[in-house]
Order: C-alpha cells, then structure tokens, then sequence
C-alpha cells in the first residue's frame, strides 16, 4: 500500500523538481530568424554611438510573432555593416520571376561584409590588376558617390564597362541607370554610346551596335577609340551595314577590348567647363541665305528672330552666308562688334565652322545639327530635329506597354533617319519591331499594298509608328484604318501641314503626334493661318529666346519655348520635348 502511494506522487515530485531547475537557470534571448548568422537585413541594423563602440551591444531584432527579441552583435562586424548599409551596392544579378517590375536586380556585395573596406579608385585598380572585374565594377561604383561630376559618372561607365565585358547586361544596365544620358558630355557621353553599342553586339543586333557607336573619332582618347573601332570592325563581320564617311577602318586585336584602370582621383575636384556662354546677346548677328531654296525658309527664320530680340530690348544684323563664306561672314559680324551669333542653316555652312573651332571667339547658335564631329566649348547646336520626336514616341508607347511595332516610312534618307531614331529608342526601351516597311515616295497606287504587307508581318504589333508627310498620312491612315481596326497609329508633327484644313485632315482621326505648342495655340485661339511656316517662325523665336538663355541652360534648366521643352543635352546640342495632340474631326488637339 506504502510502495503504491509513493508510486502515484512520483509525477508532482518530477514536476515540482523541473520547476526549481527552471527557476534557478537564466533565460536564454529569443533570436528571430532574421537574426541569425549574417542574415540580418543591412536596413535593420541600428547606428551605433561611439560610447557603444567600445563594448558588445543587445540590439533587437523582430521575431516572427510580433515581439521584440534582443540579440548580440560585436561591434567590429556591426560598424562595418553600417557603413556598408550607406553604400549602393550592385553586383551579382540574383534570379528574379519573369513578371518582376523591379528595374535594377537584387544585388549582394563583392567585397566580404566582415572586413572593412573604403571603396577607392586605387582598390578597383588592384582588383582589376588581379583579374576579378566583378569586384573592380563593384568598387568603382561604390567609389563614385564620393566625387563630384564629371567624375562621378565616369567611374560609374567604368563600372558598366566591366560588367558589358563579362555580358553581367542586366547589371551593365543597372548602373547605367544611374547616369541621365543627357547630362554626358564630351568622351563620357562617346564611352556611354560604347557601352550601349557593345550592349546591342553581345544581343547580335549588328546595325543596331553600328547605329549607337560615337560617330567622331578625333576628340577621344586613344584607348577608347581602339574599343569603338573594335565593337565597329566586330559589328560588321556580323553582318551589319557600315556607316558612310567613318573615320578610321584599321583593324584592332583584342588587346584593346579590356577596361584600363581609372586614375587615382585624390580629392574631388571641381569639375571645369567646356562650355564658353555669352556675356551678353544684346548685339546678335544672324548668319543665313538669302538666296537659292533656303531663301524662304531664312526669312521666316530671320522674322522670329527679330520679334523676340526686339522684345527683349536687343538689336539684329542680318549676314548673308554660304559654304563658301560662311567662316568669313563668322568673323566680319564679331569685328562689328557681335556678342552673339545665330545660324548658319545650311548644313555645309555648318560644317566649314567645325573645321575651323579655332576662330569661334564669340558663342553661336547654329541652326541645324552635324553629329559628326564634336562640338568646341563655343558652339551649339538648335534644329527642329525629327529624331526627337521619333525618340519621344518611341518611349511614350514603350511606357504604355505597347512593345510590339510595325514601322512604317517613306523610302528615302528622311525615312531612315526617322526609323533609325525609333527603332534605336524602342528597342532600348524593351520594344520589338516585328514589321518595317519603307513605302515609295510618290507611287500612291502600291500604298494599299504596303500596308497589307507591313500588317501581314506585323501580326501581334499592338502599335504602328508613321513617318509620313501631311498627303501620304492622309491616304495612308485610312487603309491602316480599313485593314486593321483599332490598331494605335503614332506619327511626328510632319503629318501636319501646319495649316487648319479639317476636311482634308478628317482622315488623320484618333492619330496619336507630336506637335510644337506654337501650332496648338494658334490653332486654339484662330492665329495659326496668318503664318505661312508656323514651326519654322516659332524656330526662329526660340534661337533667339536660347541664344540669351544659354547660361540657364548650362545650369540643367528646361525652357518652355514655342517649339517645346528645351534643354541642352549631349554635345552641346538643343533636345526638344514636343507637347501630344490627336484628331478629332480633322482639328489638332492636345492631349496634355
């Protein structure tokens, strides 16, 4: 009976025994998972005082049920996760759903986060020395946030650079990400069109590399002229077309492909102008024809240019300039005592000034573009460019989604520059064109048939681009219209005469383009008849309106002109941003 009694409180012993154990132990912390090894998110790690420094720290972490649980960290590996934490950090690319929106990949770090490393240009060096490119991109990066630009972009190219050579793309793009292409000049902007170039090679897109690649050669360093005539000669032998009048053909091995190191940079030095700006434009000489076939088109220049020195209190002489005069009537307006000069318009005229960068002492405006060549501190160029507006609808329909094209252009130079710029934009944006038609410029009676072929190959495009003038738009829209319904059509401003004729412009309904505000103000408040050349007018007024802004643009301001945004970008050339507009009942009318 005892043995049996005992026998039954043998458990309330146990209990009471495992109690007092329990009692008497300290109780260890609760880790979250978070916490564990070196898992913890670099975002979750506290910034340490210096009177924490000298001893370890309890920190929390987040346990999985809501709690607050402390855990142990040793400061040497906590400072040196803190300062990584206030580094951007892009390496590796990790593997991501096919659906993700991210547009820069997750990334994890080079450099061990339990050695405390400063980022430097002498450490990219050396890693580059050892052969380990990955972690040179990575510490060249992570070094350019200490400088100011121009400097700070060029490390970073150098980054992208590395991460192109080891075909890292999406990580190439991720750090050019980084840079606004329009914020480049000079040889960083030439080495982002490498970049870009070298890109499109690795993807076997041959035109598409020849397309992207500086097109002058003389202002660049030897080393990255050797790499740009390389991706050429590469390009080429894959089948893509050479560009005409490119300088240097020899052929480079490729010894010259890999990136050199960067110069050690000490401190962060200021970076110095290569842009020489107008004192004053109150005295302005307008070099144009005043005769030939540009006669016309100057003299509705020359009537903007006036108006608005005029409004601005300023005077105009008017040169009359050609290819053969052009440096001479340059210098005769700065002998007259000129602070600013404008134009020439002929393309030739242009040319013969960039031969001669030496004799530009007074800033000017030239009214039309040569990307061949690079531009000296004291010239700029102004245009109503159609590559600008072929660029903006390319990234307007790319943003929409609408990533599967048909392109459709008149077979000529025009058409092809048009394309060319699009087709450029879009597919850097991510766009396909899975249809490109050049239709004959004047035989209208095979234009139904072009359209049949370009909507045969293009089946799946959910948008179609139009380079088109105001008469082929008008037979063309209708059978786009007749033969695939809803389809969205894009143009640029060429579609529009310029002049309000809704009956014969009832047949560009629902077309999507880019117009100059100019035209839809005055067609808005009934002055767009009383000009004969409404957008070579506002042309004029904004050359005269940019020739006495030119510092504010060097500044990074945007100007809102009568010809659109304007803004300087690469090269010392003026970019425009049009506004958007549609038909609606043959009347151009504004989106925005």
């Amino acid at each position: 009976m005892r043995s049996s009694g005992l026998r039954q409180l043998y458990p309330l012993i146990i209990l009471t025994l495992l109690g007092l154990l329990h009692a008497c132990t300290p109780s260890a912390p609760v880790i979250p998972k978070a916490a564990v090894g070196n898992n913890l998110p670099l975002d979750a790690i506290p910034i340490e005082t210096e009177a924490q420094a000298a001893r370890p720290t309890w920190n929390f972490g987040q346990h999985p049920s809501g709690r607050r649980a402390p855990f142990k960290q040793h400061t040497a590996q906590h400072q040196t996760r803190t300062q990584a934490a206030r580094l951007p950090r892009p390496t590796k690319r990790t593997q991501t759903p096919a659906n993700s929106t991210s547009s820069i990949p997750r990334l994890t770090p080079a450099v061990p986060s339990k050695t405390v490393v400063k980022p430097s240009i002498e450490l990219g060096n050396q890693l580059l020395a050892q052969g380990k490119k990955q972690a040179a991109a990575d510490v060249y990066y992570r070094s350019a946030f200490s400088y100011a630009s121009p400097q700070r972009e060029r490390i970073i190219l150098q980054a992208a650079e590395l991460a192109a050579s080891l075909g890292e793309n999406h990580l190439t793009n991720s750090y050019l990400q980084r840079i606004p292409p329009a914020s480049l000049q000079g040889e960083n902007f030439a080495r982002y069109q490498y970049i870009q170039a070298l890109l499109a090679l690795q993807n076997k897109q041959a035109n598409q590399a020849l397309g992207l690649l500086p097109r002058g050669l003389a202002p660049l360093s030897p080393g990255l002229r050797d790499k740009v005539l390389l991706v050429r000669n590469r390009a080429i032998q894959l089948g893509g077309t050479a560009i005409p009048n490119y300088s240097g053909q020899q052929q480079y091995t490729s010894s010259a492909y890999p990136s050199a190191p960067l110069a050690a940079i000490q401190t962060p030095p200021m970076a110095a102008t290569t842009i020489a700006l107008p004192q004053a434009s109150d005295k302005m000489a307008v070099l144009l024809t005043q005769s030939g076939p540009l006669a016309a088109v100057s003299a509705e220049i020359y009537q903007g240019i006036q108006e608005v020195q005029a409004s601005q209190g300023g005077h105009t002489k008017l040169y009359s300039v050609s290819a053969n005069n052009a440096l001479q009537q340059y210098q005769q307006a700065v002998a007259d005592g000129a602070n600013i000069v404008v134009g020439p318009l002929d393309k030739e005229a242009l040319a013969v000034l960039l031969r001669n960068p030496q004799a530009l002492s007074v800033p000017i405006l030239t009214l039309n573009y040569n990307t061949e060549v690079a531009s000296p501190p004291t010239l700029f160029q102004f245009g109503l460019s159609p590559e600008d507006e072929a660029q903006q609808i390319a990234e307007l329909t790319t943003a929409r989604g609408q990533r599967q094209a048909i392109v459709m252009v008149p077979d000529s130079a025009w058409g092809k520059r048009l394309a060319d710029s699009f087709i450029r934009v879009y597919q850097s944006h991510g766009g396909q064109v899975i249809s490109l038609v050049n239709y004959p410029n004047r035989d209208a009676g095979t234009y139904l048939q072009h359209v049949q072929t370009a909507l045969a190959n293009g089946r799946g495009a959910n948008m179609v681009f139009l380079g088109a003038s105001p008469t082929q738009a008008r037979l063309l829209r209708p059978l786009l219209q007749a033969q695939a319904g809803m389809l969205p059509v894009y143009a640029t401003s060429h579609i529009f005469s310029g002049r309000s004729e809704p009956n014969k412009d009832v047949d560009l309904d629902g077309t999507i383009y880019t117009e100059i505000p100019l035209v839809l103000e005055g067609i808005k408040n009934g002055s767009l008849n009383l000009l004969k050349f409404p957008r070579l007018y506002a042309m004029g007024a904004d050359a005269a309106m940019i020739a006495a802004q030119l510092p504010a643009l060097a500044q990074r301001q945007q100007l809102r002109g009568k010809t659109g945004d304007i803004r300087l970008g690469p090269n010392h050339s003026i970019q425009r941003r049009l506004n958007l507009a549609t038909f609606i009942n043959g009347v151009p009318t504004p989106l925005e």
